[in-house]
C-alpha cells in the first residue's frame, strides 16, 4: 500500500480511535546519541548518517529492541552498538484498557489494539547500559566507543570529572538527581 493511501486511510482512524499512548507518546521517540570523547565520530542509523559526536532523532517505539547504531571514524575501527531490550509502558497499556473504549457501550479496549498496532505502547529497556531515560518521549544513548583506542583516563583529577559531569548535565543528558549522586561519589573517591 503507498504511503499516499495509507496517510489517507489511518488519519481518520486515528482520529476516531485515537488512543492514550499513542496521543501521550506517540508512535516514536526522541533518541539523543552521544559518542562519548569522539565529537568527530560519524553516527549511523539504519545506515543513515545521523550526525557526528551527537545527534537527536527519532525511533519508532516499536523498534526500541531492535536499535543498532554504527560509529565511524576516519582512520579508526568501526564499532556497533545493539541495543534489543524493549519495555511496555504500563501506565500506558492500563489506562488505554481502563479508560478508552472508543465511546462503545460494550466495554472493547480499542486504545490497546491501536497502541500495539502503531508500537506505541513501548520503550527501550533502560536497564541496557548506556541507555538513560530523559522522559517518557526521550531517551540517551551514550556510545562508549573504542574504535579508535582512545579511551578515556580512568584517572583524572576531580575537577576534570566534576566539569565533565556538570557538562553532561547542561547538556540534558543526565538528570539532576544522576548528577548528584556522581558528584557525591566523585567528592567521596578524592
Amino acid at each position: 500500500m503507498s504511503s499516499h493511501i495509507r496517510s489517507t486511510v489511518l488519519i481518520p482512524i486515528l482520529c476516531i480511535f485515537s488512543s492514550c499512548a499513542t496521543i501521550i507518546g506517540g508512535s516514536k521517540y526522541y533518541a539523543n546519541v552521544s559518542v562519548d570523547d569522539h565529537p568527530k565520530a560519524s553516527i549511523y542509523y539504519n545506515d543513515e548518517l545521523k550526525g557526528q559526536g551527537y545527534s537527536s532523532f527519532k525511533i519508532p517505539r516499536v523498534d526500541a529492541g531492535d536499535v543498532v547504531f554504527e560509529v565511524k571514524q576516519q582512520g579508526c575501527e568501526n564499532q556497533s552498538f545493539v541495543y534489543s531490550g524493549r519495555k511496555i509502558r504500563g501506565w500506558a497499556l492500563v489506562s488505554s484498557i481502563v479508560f478508552f473504549t472508543g465511546g462503545s457501550p460494550l466495554p472493547l479496549p480499542y486504545g490497546a489494539a491501536i497502541d500495539f498496532a502503531f508500537g506505541s505502547i513501548y520503550k527501550p529497556d533502560i536497564t541496557e547500559k548506556g541507555i538513560l531515560r530523559n522522559n517518557y518521549r526521550t531517551y540517551n544513548y551514550i556510545l562508549d566507543y573504542t574504535g579508535c583506542g582512545e579511551k578515556r583516563p580512568e584517572t583524572s583529577s576531580k575537577e576534570e570529572r566534576l566539569i565533565a559531569l556538570k557538562s553532561l548535565f547542561q547538556d540534558g543528558l543526565i538528570t539532576k538527581k544522576e548528577y548528584e549522586e556522581k558528584k557525591k561519589k566523585i567528592l567521596e573517591d578524592f
